[in-house]
């Protein structure tokens, strides 16, 4: 794949991204052992979405890849990348975070990166570039939904509390 530095610049900055956000939830594995197991499998499916980013810059210049900059910029993934890392420091600092709070961060962490369109810079004519920008979209439509529903069962307790309580 032939980018430029700014692209090469970016498509790392996102690869970045994703694994801190994988970071981000091996804190909450850490912190909130009896669901351990959901985020673990969150952490997971986040290093496999920094994976597959990772794949798409090692393509052969051969298949047609290329990264749609547009309207993005690095200081935009920058600062992005600082408010994760800002987050993690606050969680670390935190200790009265509480689940319910952490599972409704990620659900908007998730649900913002999602409406920005992230994986939609991306684009390519062959059959691998597709196969990984398929995956990658559908991953995240169903991270997404897995965390959505995570994170409900919160808000369901909180209300129950509130009207019960």
């Amino acid at each position: 794949m032939d980018l430029n530095g700014d692209q090469k610049e970016l498509v790392e900055l996102f690869v970045r991204q994703e694994i801190l956000i994988g970071t981000l939830y091996k804190h909450f594995a850490k912190r909130y052992p009896e669901c351990k197991d959901f985020w673990t499998e969150m952490v997971t499916e986040e290093y496999q979405h920094a994976s597959l980013l990772q794949r798409l810059t090692e393509c052969d210049p051969t298949d047609k890849f290329k990264f749609l900059q547009g309207e993005l910029r690095s200081n935009n993934l920058a600062a992005s990348i600082k408010s994760i890392s800002d987050l993690i420091t606050g969680f670390k600092k935190d200790k009265t975070f509480t689940i319910a709070q952490a599972a409704g961060l990620a659900l908007h962490l998730e649900k913002t990166l999602w409406e920005k369109k992230v994986f939609q810079y991306f684009e390519g004519d062959s059959d691998d570039v597709r196969r990984i920008m398929d995956t990658l979209d559908l991953e995240q439509e169903i991270h997404i939904k897995k965390i959505g529903k995570f994170a409900s069962q919160f808000q369901k307790k909180t209300l129950v509390n509130k009207v019960c309580g």
